[in-house]
C-alpha cells in the first residue's frame, strides 16, 4: 500500500524528477485535505478578513503549493498547514474566551465619525482620507452625506460599517 501511494504521489520525487500525473494527484490529495481541515478551523477563516486571517490565507497558499509541486517533500508543507490551522483554531478559542487577547490579536473597531463630527486623528491612524471614509458611507449605506449618520466606524477587519440615524 505504501509503495502505491507513494507511485501516486511521487512522495520521494523532487520537483525535477515529478511526473505530470504525479502532480494531479497530489493537487487532489492536497485539495480534499485542505476541505477537512478548513472545516475543522470554521468557517470564518476564509471569511474575515483581519491581519490574522490574511496572515493564515496567504501562508495556507504558499505551503500547499510547495505541496503540489515538490519543491518540499510532500508531508513536511502537509504538516506544516495542520499545524498552521490548528493553530489558528486555538488563537479562535483563546480569543473567545480571553477578549483581550482578542483585541490584542485582531485590533478593535474605531469610530472614524459621530454624526458630522469626523475623528480625524482616527482617521489618521487607519491610514484613511475623508474621502475614502465618505466612498464608504455611499457604498455601504447608500448615503449622501454624514447628516443621516449616527456613526460611522472602522471594524477591525478593515470594512466601513455605517449606523444611520433613527428617521423621525
Amino acid at each position: 500500500m505504501a509503495e502505491f501511494f507513494d507511485n501516486l504521489l511521487g512522495l520521494h520525487e523532487t520537483a525535477q524528477t515529478i511526473a505530470w500525473s504525479q502532480v494531479m494527484w497530489r493537487t487532489v490529495s492536497v485539495f480534499l485535505l485542505a476541505l477537512v481541515l478548513l472545516r475543522i478551523s470554521g468557517r470564518r477563516t476564509f471569511a474575515s478578513n483581519s491581519a490574522l486571517d490574511m496572515v493564515v490565507k496567504f501562508m495556507t497558499g504558499a505551503m500547499l503549493s510547495q505541496s503540489i509541486l515538490a519543491t518540499l517533500p510532500y508531508w513536511v508543507p502537509v504538516l506544516g498547514f495542520t499545524t498552521l490551522i490548528l493553530l489558528h483554531r486555538a488563537v479562535g478559542y483563546l480569543t473567545y474566551f480571553f477578549p483581550a487577547v482578542g483585541r490584542v490579536l485582531r485590533g478593535s473597531p474605531s469610530v472614524l465619525a459621530r454624526g458630522t463630527e469626523v475623528n480625524h486623528q482616527e482617521l489618521r491612524l487607519a491610514s484613511l482620507t475623508e474621502a475614502d471614509m465618505m466612498a464608504a458611507v455611499h457604498s455601504t449605506a447608500n448615503l449622501e452625506d454624514l447628516n443621516q449618520t449616527r456613526l460611522v466606524r472602522l471594524e477591525h477587519d478593515g470594512a466601513v460599517s455605517v449606523i444611520k440615524k433613527d428617521p423621525l
